[in-house]
C-alpha cells in the first residue's frame, strides 16, 4: 500500500482535464521523495531503524555498535530529508524567469508552525516534572488550595521570546499570561496537571512529531513555480497517508477507513460526496430555508447577505463571510432533502460586480466542480472563524475556572475533563491562527484584517456560552429535526442537558452547605476573564447547569465536528484560492492548474495539526474522570448515566449512517464508538 501512494498512483491521483490524458507520473524528485519516506516509514515499522536522539544519523551507535534509543518518527523521516534540504535548487518564478531559493527558507517556515506546538508540548511536560506532587498553590478561599492562573488582556509573543508572533487581543477576553520565553507555562495546565501531563505526553506529543514529519515530507517535495496546485493536494494526501500509516504500523493497527474520507477514487468530486459533507457536519447548522422552496428545500448561503430577522447564529456566519479574503469567491448552494439524503442541486457563485451565475450538474463538468470547490472551499474559512470562537469560549471559561474553584470542591470536579488542554490550545490558537504577524489570519493563509477576526471570534464565542444547543446546532425553530443534521449531533443534547441538570443541582447543594462563596466567586471571575453576560447566573443551580451544559455540548460534541475539515487535504474543501476559477467559469478557459504557492503548502500543515486528532483509547466525552462524584452518590450515578447515554448516542449514530466508505459520502466518523472502522485520528472530544 505504501509503496503505491510512493509511486504517485493510486485512488488520490487529480488527474483530470488537461491532465486527464498522461500517465499518473510524478516528476522524479518527488517520487523519490516519497519512496524515500515510504520505505522509511515501513522500516520504522518494523524495527529496523533507530536514530539517536539528537543525531543527524539514520541510526545512532554506540561503541558496542548497538542503537542508543528507539526512533521517534520525526527523526526517521527527517534524517532523510535534512541532506536534501540544505541544498539550493534553481527554480523558475511565478513572475517568469528564474531564481534561486534555498530550500531550508521553505522547510524552516513549514516547521515553525509545529515545532512551536512541539516546544509547548515538551516545555509543560519539562515543568510539570519539576513540580512537587502539588503545585505551588495560592489560597483565595480560605485553607483550600486554588491556583488562580495569570491572565492578561494581550499576548506578546515577541515580548515572551517568540518573535516570529505578534500580538493578540480578543476584546473583553482575558488570555493565558506568558512571560519571557513561556518559563511559566506549566501554569495554563495546573487545573489538573496531573490528567494534562498525561495527555500531553501519550496523545498531543505524537501529534506534534507527526505534524513536524507531515511538514518536512512537504517541504521536500514542494517546488515554487514548478509544482502546480494539483500535484500539491496530492503530495499531501501521499505525505499524510504515508505519515498515518507509519503510526498505524507502529501501534499494531490495520487501516480499516481512509484517512482522507475524499481521496479513494476522487470521491471529493461526486455530488454525493459534497452534499453529505455539508448535511453531515458542522456546515448543516447554518442551512436556512431556501427562498421560494418548499419546507425541504435548504440553501447554504455564504454570499454574506443577511436578513434583518435572521438569528445570531447566521448574523455571525454572515459577518465570517464578509471578513473573508477576496481570493474566496463567494457562493450559495442549493439543496433538497430527498428520500435517499441531502442532494446538493445546484451552486450560485459571484462570478463579478454583475452579480451570481449559476451552476448545476448539467453544466460542463469543470465548470461544476469548481462551483464546489468555490462553495466549499469558502465553508472552510467559516468553519475555522467558527472554530477558534470554540477554544475562545472553552479557555476563558476554564480560565475563569482555574481562578476561582478550589480544588477539592465537586464544581473543580465536574470540570477536569473538560479543562484539559483547553487553555493549552487557545495560546496555541492565539499565536498561529491569530497573531498579528505570520499567523493564518493575518497574512500567511487568510489575508483578513486581524482585528476584525479577533472581534468575531470573541462574539462568537459569547454565542456559544450564552446561546442553546439547540440555537447552537440552528434548530431551534424547526418542528423535527432531520436524523442526518449535524452528524446526528442532537442525539448527543438530551444525555448532556440531564447530566448538567444533575451537576448543577449538586454544585449549588454542596457550595450552599458549605463555603458559598466559591460560585460567587467563579461568576466573579467569568465576568472579568469572559466578559460573560450571564455570569451571575451561575451562582443558581439552572444557570450553572446552562453553563455547563454548554460547556460539554460546544467543546464535546461541536467541536468534534471540526475534524470534518480534514477533508483539506482535497480540493473540494482546501482551496484557499478560488478567485482564480473564474476564467473557467466563465467560459474562457478549459481548466484551472496554476502553480501553487507557500500558502497553500502551509494551508495542509496547519490542516494537519488541527485535524490529525488522538488514537481512540484517548479520553472522550463522557469517560471522566469527575474528581469527588464517587463521594455524593447521586453524582456517581449521574456520572454512569451519562457515560451510557453518551456510548448510547454513538451507536446510535454509527448504525444510522453505517460503515461503508466506499459509497461516495462523508460520514461523520467522529461520533462512532470505539472500536467501529473510522478514519484514523477520530474520536468525540471531552
Amino acid at each position: 500500500w505504501l509503496k503505491q501512494k510512493a509511486e504517485g498512483c493510486g485512488p488520490c491521483s487529480l488527474a483530470r482535464s488537461e491532465s486527464q490524458s498522461r500517465p499518473c507520473r510524478l516528476s522524479s524528485m518527488r517520487a523519490m521523495a516519497r519512496a524515500s519516506l515510504a520505505a522509511a516509514a515501513l522500516l520504522l515499522a518494523h524495527g529496523a531503524l533507530c536514530p539517536a536522539a539528537g543525531s543527524d544519523d539514520i541510526c545512532g551507535m554506540d561503541q558496542a555498535g548497538a542503537c542508543k534509543e528507539e526512533a521517534s518518527l520525526v527523526q526517521v523521516l527527517g534524517a532523510a530529508q535534512r541532506r536534501e534540504a540544505q541544498q539550493t535548487r534553481r527554480v523558475t518564478s511565478t513572475a517568469g524567469g528564474t531564481a534561486s531559493r534555498s530550500i531550508t527558507q521553505l522547510t524552516d517556515l513549514l516547521l515553525f508552525w509545529p515545532k512551536f506546538c512541539d516546544n509547548c508540548t515538551k516545555t509543560c511536560l519539562s515543568q510539570s516534572a519539576q513540580l512537587e506532587e502539588q503545585p505551588d498553590f495560592t489560597s483565595t478561599s480560605g485553607s483550600d488550595p486554588i491556583f488562580p492562573i495569570p491572565v492578561a488582556r494581550e499576548i506578546n509573543f515577541t515580548k515572551a521570546g517568540v518573535p516570529f508572533f505578534g500580538a493578540t487581543t480578543y476584546p473583553g477576553y482575558e488570555l493565558p499570561a506568558v512571560n519571557f520565553a513561556l518559563e511559566a507555562l506549566v501554569d495554563i495546565i495546573k487545573f489538573n496537571v496531573s490528567q494534562q501531563t498525561k495527555f500531553l505526553a501519550s496523545y498531543n506529543l505524537p501529534l506534534v512529531e507527526s505534524a513536524i514529519a507531515f511538514s518536512a515530507s512537504l517541504a521536500a517535495t514542494f517546488v515554487n513555480g514548478t509544482t502546480t496546485v494539483n500535484d500539491a493536494f496530492i503530495d499531501a494526501q501521499v505525505a499524510a497517508d504515508i505519515v498515518v500509516g507509519a503510526e498505524e504500523l507502529v501501534k499494531g493497527l490495520s487501516r480499516k477507513a481512509p484517512f482522507i474520507q475524499g481521496s479513494p477514487d476522487r470521491a471529493w468530486d461526486t455530488d454525493s460526496f459534497a452534499a453529505s459533507y455539508i448535511g453531515n457536519s458542522l456546515l448543516a447548522t447554518f442551512l436556512e430555508a431556501a427562498p421560494g422552496g418548499g419546507p425541504i428545500d435548504f440553501v447554504l448561503d455564504f454570499s454574506g447577505d443577511v436578513a434583518s430577522n435572521a438569528s445570531r447564529l447566521q448574523a455571525l456566519k454572515a459577518r465570517a463571510v464578509k471578513l473573508a479574503p477576496d481570493a474566496l469567491l463567494r457562493a450559495r448552494g442549493f439543496l433538497r432533502n430527498a428520500r435517499e439524503g441531502l442532494v446538493l442541486t445546484q451552486v450560485d457563485v459571484q462570478t463579478g460586480a454583475a452579480g451570481f451565475r449559476r451552476f448545476n450538474a448539467d453544466s460542463p463538468a469543470e465548470q461544476w466542480s469548481l462551483a464546489k470547490q468555490a462553495l466549499l472551499s469558502l465553508s472552510t474559512f467559516i468553519q475555522e472563524c467558527f472554530h477558534t470562537g470554540m477554544h475562545l469560549f472553552g479557555g476563558s471559561t476554564l480560565a475563569a475556572a482555574q481562578r476561582a474553584l478550589p480544588f477539592d470542591s465537586l464544581t473543580h470536579g465536574a470540570l477536569t475533563p473538560s479543562a484539559t488542554l483547553t487553555a493549552f490550545t487557545l495560546l496555541e490558537q492565539a499565536a498561529i491562527l491569530h497573531s498579528d504577524h505570520n499567523s493564518v489570519f493575518s497574512g500567511l493563509i487568510y489575508d483578513c484584517d486581524i482585528k476584525e477576526i479577533w472581534v468575531l471570534t470573541s462574539d462568537i464565542a459569547g454565542f456559544y456560552a450564552e446561546s442553546s444547543p439547540e440555537e447552537v446546532l440552528g434548530t431551534e425553530n424547526m418542528k423535527t429535526v432531520p436524523q442526518w443534521w449535524a452528524g446526528g449531533a442532537s442525539s448527543f443534547a438530551k444525555p448532556i442537558a440531564d447530566f448538567s441538570h444533575a451537576v448543577g443541582n449538586s454544585v449549588v447543594t454542596a457550595a450552599a452547605a458549605g463555603d458559598g462563596g466559591i460560585l460567587e466567586q467563579f461568576s466573579l471571575q467569568l465576568f472579568e476573564v469572559a466578559s460573560f453576560s450571564k455570569a451571575l447566573e451561575v451562582q443558581h443551580a439552572e444557570g450553572f447547569a446552562s453553563l455547563y451544559q454548554n460547556i460539554l455540548f460546544v467543546l464535546g460534541i461541536v467541536h468534534t465536528e471540526i475534524f470534518a475539515t480534514r477533508e483539506q487535504f482535497t480540493p473540494l474543501v482546501g482551496r484557499i484560492n478560488t478567485l482564480g476559477f473564474l476564467p473557467v467559469l466563465l467560459g474562457q478557459e478549459k481548466a484551472f492548474n496554476p502553480l501553487a504557492t507557500v500558502g497553500n503548502v502551509l494551508n495542509f500543515a496547519v490542516s494537519f495539526v488541527t485535524t490529525g486528532g488522538y488514537t481512540e483509547d484517548a479520553p472522550q466525552l463522557g469517560d471522566g474522570p469527575f474528581p469527588g462524584f464517587d463521594k455524593v452518590p447521586a453524582l456517581a450515578s449521574a456520572a454512569m448515566e451519562f457515560q451510557s447515554g453518551i456510548n448510547a448516542s454513538k451507536q446510535f449514530v454509527f448504525e444510522y449512517f453505517g460503515a461503508d466508505y466506499g459509497k461516495n459520502t462523508f460520514l461523520p466518523a467522529y461520533f462512532y464508538p470505539r472500536g467501529v472502522p473510522k478514519p484514523y485520528g477520530f474520536i468525540t472530544t471531552a
